[in-house]
């Protein structure tokens, strides 16, 4: 199959669908050969809940809307489900079609939902009820099991009753032959039902991680820096709750505990009205273990969060702790903190280790009567003593998992709140939308306008940009200058739109910023951040991320071009080398800015966003730079800002921010008419970044 022929059939998909904006949107996309990892990413992009399957699965008898299938040697085609029929979309026409003929090679891409505007409020129930497969085989395992474990109490009481009763040893071979096969039964059920559980809870909570992972790098930066790093490593290990309470013993307790009524049934054939007494002690032990359980939970831990929080800004704030000298003051609050949380794991730990006790010993309780009551009824000849001893062996089966099952109400507890917090976080917006799915013009170089822009960062604090009003024309070079913290930078990203404004608007090219696809947007445009972003890898893998497809040359162009020849030469023109390596460890800023720099000169985008492009540089770097952003006017918009003077005077505009308002925007004060306000702001410029 060729790869070519996917987009145009995800394209006659998404119409069939009736997501025609969707449809222009990968129409209009410049990546041609699609494969089908690019189609899922696709209906990832624009919000399709979808499934791949094999066709030999019978959910493809429920399906609703046209799917994509994708075979492994002849061509894709567009199918539908017809009443007990398939049909084919063959030259708009559909046609009948044999899908058992398809080879279980064969993907099948098969849309659950369609984007809708309100997201479910139980998406993880819908994300867990896709997994359903795995309930049906798990719960005739565990029938089994539970069938087949009655075989120990059972063969000791045709032990006791017939053998030693009997006085007929002749029969013990079959009876422990009976046994053997029957724990042997036993030993491969739990074996097979603890290998489905460990594989449905791992890629169960894999799943979870990765439409975690996806979502948060599609929602607003505005969200996500409202919300620490920490909170975003706490979405990604929720995941991990899910695995923890199905995999491992502790998972198949809690799937035996429903089946212990067949432990029941067998004390009650065997005992008659024994039965009565693990079923009373079972009452007993809940009302307990719940008056107990109130009582450990009185005592979690409340400063887990506030510790976690204290070794993340820690590792952020590091670097200027030690320079401002107040590492003690650190010190203190940490062990104060260390301290608190060590005594408050400990109460916690010690009111956990008295639930165990508690739940222990009422699990010895109900065996010890179950003994006593059961002599009364073997001394009437209401049972036999192999009955009773075979009930008591049984008592286990039902205490067991009882006991279990208490003790992982706290796993109950955060599995819930685990829950809650993955539904309310599918519920935030994102970036992508139906009304965002218009493409860049790639072909020239676009027209800026800035309308009455006001941005803040908090809803208490200054504004970062206040009522601008700016608008470039295509080709210009602009540089945007002022004093720290004036709002250079936001500006820049509020023009990549990784920034929204709460007032006012970006229009590229006559149109918002807010109607154009976010990815490609981005992808088009390019930027360079003032710090720099070293990523693990080569310094051509480091590149190629803003252009996965550039060859070596042009990456060593992009390098000349920014005004790292130095740099390449230092280390030795080698591309391969690793940054991040032992010996490349330490880049220095300047090092760094070379790369960011080389990434964004290497899209060759009619649009670039330079914030400081030339801190700290040799003259011979800061030339190059200079020639090629000469060199880049009237084909391409670039937008930088800088406190260099050799710089600003090549653009063709300035615009001069102060406290978030523009002071000034228009050709640089010396090309034309003198305005005092405006040359004296550009000549008394702070040095340091804003």
């Amino acid at each position: 199959m060729k790869t070519l022929e996917l987009k145009p059939l995800l394209v006659e998909l998404l119409q069939q669908l009736g997501l025609y904006t969707q449809a222009s949107n990968v129409a209009s996309d410049t990546e041609n050969d699609l494969n089908t990892l690019a189609v899922s990413r696709l209906l990832k992009k624009h919000q399709i809940g979808f499934s791949v399957i094999k066709p030999s699965d019978s959910t493809l008898h429920l399906t609703i809307y046209p799917f994509l299938v994708v075979p492994a040697k002849d061509n894709a085609f567009i199918a539908r489900r017809q009443g007990h029929q398939f049909e084919k979309l063959e030259n708009n026409h559909w046609q009948t079609v044999d899908m058992t003929q398809l080879t279980d090679d064969a993907y099948l891409f098969v849309i659950d939902a369609l984007p809708r505007s309100k997201k479910s409020v139980q998406a993880f129930a819908a994300h867990m009820s896709k997994r359903t497969k795995w309930y049906r085989p798990v719960f005739w395992l565990s029938l089994l099991s539970s069938i087949t474990g009655l075989a120990v109490p059972l063969f000791t009481m045709a032990v006791y009753d017939r053998v030693i009763g009997g006085q007929t040893p002749s029969i013990l071979p079959s009876i422990a032959l009976g046994g053997a096969l029957a724990v042997g039964v036993l030993v491969s059920t739990r074996l097979a039902r603890a290998q489905i559980l460990a594989t449905t809870s791992n890629r169960f909570a894999r799943d979870l991680s990765q439409i975690t992972f996806y979502r948060l790098l599609h929602m607003p930066l505005m969200v996500l820096s409202r919300v620490g790093i920490s909170n975003h490593i706490a979405r990604m290990r929720n995941a991990e709750k899910v695995r923890m309470l199905l995999s491992g013993p502790g998972g198949g307790g809690l799937v035996d505990l429903p089946f212990t009524i067949i432990a029941l049934l067998a004390i009650m054939f065997l005992s008659g009205w024994l039965v009565l007494v693990p079923i009373g002690m079972l009452m007993l032990y809940y009302l307990v273990m719940k008056v107990v359980s109130r009582y450990v939970q009185a005592a979690s831990p409340t400063i887990s969060g506030e510790y976690q929080n204290t070794l993340s800004e820690l590792a952020k704030n590091l670097l200027q702790l030690k320079a401002a000298g107040d590492t003690e003051g650190w010190q203190t609050k940490f062990i104060r903190q260390c301290r608190e949380n060590s005594r408050q794991n400990f109460l916690y730990a010690k009111r956990n280790g008295l639930n165990a006790a508690i739940a222990h010993s009422l699990s010895l309780f109900t065996a010890l009567i179950t003994v006593f009551t059961g002599i009364f009824l073997v001394l009437n000849q209401t049972i036999s003593s192999g009955a009773l001893i075979a009930c008591v062996m049984m008592i286990w089966r039902i205490t067991g998992p009882a006991q279990l099952a208490f003790s992982s109400q706290q796993k109950f507890t955060m599995m819930d709140v685990a829950v809650k917090q993955f539904d309310r976080f599918m519920q935030a917006t994102t970036e992508q939308s139906e009304l965002r799915l218009d493409t860049p013009d790639n072909t020239q170089a676009p027209a800026i306008s800035f309308q009455h822009l006001t941005l803040r960062y908090k809803a208490e604090g200054e504004p970062a940009l206040s009522g601008v009003n700016v608008d470039i024309e295509p080709g210009e070079l602009v540089a945007v200058i002022g004093p720290n913290a004036c709002g250079k930078s936001t500006l820049l990203l509020s023009a990549l739109g990784v920034l929204e404004a709460q007032a006012g608007f970006v229009t590229v090219n006559g149109k918002n910023l807010k109607q154009y696809d976010t990815e490609i947007f981005r992808h088009w445009v390019a930027y360079s951040p003032s710090q720099p972003d070293i990523f693990p890898g080569t310094l051509a893998e480091n590149i190629r991320i803003a252009k996965p497809d550039a060859t070596d040359d042009e990456i060593k162009t992009a390098i000349i071009a920014a005004g790292g020849a130095s740099f390449f030469n230092s280390i030795n023109n080698d591309l391969s080398v690793d940054l991040l390596g032992e010996n490349n460890a330490m880049l220095s800023a300047i090092e760094g800015s070379y790369i960011n720099l080389a990434r964004a000169l290497i899209k060759q985008s009619p649009l670039l966003l330079l914030d400081e492009p030339l801190p700290h540089r040799n003259p011979e770097s800061k030339q190059q730079l200079i020639k090629t952003l000469l060199n880049l006017k009237g084909q391409s918009t670039v937008m930088f800002t800088s406190h260099d003077q050799d710089l600003i005077k090549h653009a063709d505009k300035v615009i001069i921010l102060d406290k978030g308002a523009v002071v000034y925007a228009g050709p640089i004060p010396d090309q034309a008419p003198q305005t005092p306000d405006a040359t004296n702001t550009v000549m008394q410029e702070s040095p340091t970044n804003g």
